[in-house]
């Protein structure tokens, strides 16, 4: 009995030593393999109260590892900056009514959410608007979904409004400590105690040209523009940049690289700071000692809504640990399978110089209005040799190199990425070719790609390409073709086998007698190609009568949209890799394209070799 006792017992431990392992291990594996899950997962310090004085509604905010501080957030203050026109659909803003769904769907269904509305009544500065904003503590500060709901008039392609950021300290007005009383971050308390003569010490920073700089510590209102920022005030001006912006006069400084936005305490091992989509405009101080945002939430039709997302930060760490945080939750992740185009059209001629001003100027529309790159038609600059372009012979290569590289200044300027469509000279005595330059968000031509197939009618002014390009945007694969291209499949199989996901492809048929086959065939063929290939598909055309017009293609096939015939304008449309669309040849296609031209496993019948039997 004794031994079958210790057995037992033996057996027993055994047991419990085994759970107590397998539950170590479990939790071992989950926090091991869960990297930043397991940090969001972590209670927040933050709390959150919303606070009203008079007519204004105020979030105060308490982060509990960095006490005796309260940082307020105003959501509404002073009149937008409103300009251009309001689209008539969703489809013309690129508005994805499902995406915002599940966005407020996720934000409503999260633990520890605020939620807090306002509405905007209307008057003559303000459209009638409401906004809805989820403010979701999380470890390192407040995660903010705002959801802009329109009515009749809808807003215009842009209208930006103010968004405070209090970081009041005792130097302030009493109602104001109630809001907000920073002592850790407020730059008038730390003035207040340095001498009169002493130059005073700032504690905001912005990033600029990738460098963290300190703004300049002054009681006088100051900003900058983001590259969103100069483009609007570019088309709003001409031009002719104002000096001062927004509600406050902001004297505007050197342009800075995004809307991030900090301050640190003087010993430097706390920072606070926000970022928003689609921020124009940055400023900073004024006498509440603010930061401030101007935040784009325009573009919206009438009757419906978009989703913007920002982000307070408060946590322990440097300025470098910030851009992490930022670059997490703002770029990297499901950030990087997406890419926003914009597919333009315009009457492209023989004249460069105008040819460049339509192609500058639906850049900086197309920034606007949140594309990551711009898409021309073929030679969209230069013009189309043997109809804008007679005889290369004389042709004025120095007004197009010019004129090429103001289009790079621009495209480094409001960090927008750019295909534009050329004739790029050979060496003397051979004809050029009619390419497609790459230029990035520096401001660099990256490549160039040369029509590979051009008609009879092309080579008596071009030279033929010999090969591929392909680049990569947001982890998003891009690949580039010319017009006549579109008749070869054996180039977009090509471009399947690189493992390309989007297909720029230039068009110049515009200047066409009525009746023509193009606008019927081109736009068919070009769907057959995503379709067959599983790409999506840009078509960009000259609008010059007669024309067709620009398509984003799915890689069903479908058309998501299109622009109308023969009248300038931008398609904004947006590539998400991660989604999935209907693939019938999906199965079989790399053994199509290796050269095995059926599915499944042939047999040796005779009764299969005799075709002239039944």
């Amino acid at each position: 009995m004794e031994k079958i006792t210790i057995r037992n017992h033996l057996h027993d431990s055994f047991k419990i030593g085994s759970l107590l392992i397998l539950i170590f291990m479990s939790v071992f594996f989950q926090n091991t393999f869960a990297g930043d899950s397991v940090l969001k997962q972590q209670k927040s310090p933050i709390t959150i109260e919303i606070l009203q004085h008079g007519k204004t509604n105020f979030a105060t905010i308490l982060n509990e590892s960095h006490n005796n501080n309260r940082i307020g957030y105003r959501f509404h203050e002073h009149e937008p900056i409103s300009y251009g026109k309001v689209p008539l659909s969703d489809i013309d803003a690129n508005i994805d009514k499902e995406k915002i769904r599940i966005l407020e769907e996720r934000y409503n269904n999260s633990d520890d959410v605020i939620i807090h509305k306002e509405e905007i009544e209307k008057n003559e500065s303000w459209s009638r608007q409401d906004w809805t904003f989820y403010l979701k503590p999380v470890s390192d500060g407040v995660e903010i979904l705002l959801i802009i709901s329109t009515y009749d008039e809808g807003l215009p392609e842009y209208y930006g409004i103010q968004q405070c950021f209090r970081m009041s300290g005792s130097s302030n007005a009493e109602w104001r400590k109630k809001i907000a009383n920073t002592p850790a971050f407020s730059e008038y308390d730390l003035w207040d105690n340095q001498s009169a003569e002493a130059e005073k010490t700032s504690l905001t920073y912005v990033l600029r040209n990738n460098e963290w700089q300190a703004v300049p510590a002054g009681e006088e209102t100051t900003g900058a523009r983001t590259p969103l920022g100069f483009a609007i005030d570019d088309v709003r001006t001409n031009g002719n940049l104002m000096s001062k912006v927004g509600p406050y006069k902001a004297f505007m400084l050197d342009p800075v690289d995004n809307g991030l936005i900090t301050r640190t305490d003087l010993s430097g091992l706390w920072l606070s700071g926000m970022y928003w989509q689609n921020t124009s405009h940055l400023t900073n101080h004024h006498p509440a000692d603010c930061l401030h945002s101007i935040v784009n939430i325009g573009n919206i039709p009438p009757y419906s809504k978009r989703a913007i997302l920002g982000k307070i930060y408060w946590f322990q760490g440097n300025k470098d640990s910030l851009y992490n945080h930022y670059k997490r939750d703002f770029l990297d992740g499901d950030n990087r399978n997406r890419l926003v185009l914009a597919s333009c059209q315009f009457p492209v001629s023989g004249n460069i110089r105008e040819n460049a001003s339509w192609i500058k100027n639906q850049m900086k529309h197309a920034k606007i209005r949140g594309a990551d790159i711009v898409h021309f038609p073929e030679c969209a600059l230069s013009g189309y040799g043997g109809k804008d372009v007679d005889d290369y012979s004389g042709f004025d290569w120095n007004g197009l190199r010019s004129e090429t590289e103001s289009i790079m200044v621009l495209a480094k300027k409001i960090k927008l990425w750019a295909v534009v469509g050329s004739s790029h000279r050979l060496s003397s005595g051979n004809k050029p070719h009619n390419s497609l330059y790459v230029i990035n968000s520096e401001g660099r031509i990256i490549d160039r790609y040369d029509k590979r197939f051009c008609t009879g009618g092309d080579l008596k002014y071009y030279t033929p390409g010999d090969h591929f390009v392909t680049f990569d945007i947001n982890n998003v694969k891009c690949g580039l073709l010319i017009c006549y291209d579109v008749r070869f499949p054996e180039l977009f199989r090509e471009y399947r086998k690189l493992g390309t996901d989007v297909i720029f492809h230039s068009f110049y048929n515009a200047r066409q007698k009525q009746g023509s086959i193009h606008p019927v065939i081109m736009p068919v063929t070009g769907r057959a190609r995503a379709a067959t290939n599983y790409f999506f598909v840009s078509l960009t055309n000259s609008s010059a009568p007669y024309s067709w017009p620009c398509y984003f293609i799915t890689p069903d096939g479908l058309v998501k949209n299109s622009l109308e015939a023969d009248k300038p304008g931008i398609l904004i449309s947006e590539v998400d890799i991660s989604e999935k669309y209907y693939d019938a040849s999906k199965p079989y296609r790399m053994d199509a394209i290796n050269g095995k031209l059926n599915s499944g496993e042939t047999v040796d019948d005779p009764r299969s070799l005799d075709r002239e039997t039944y």
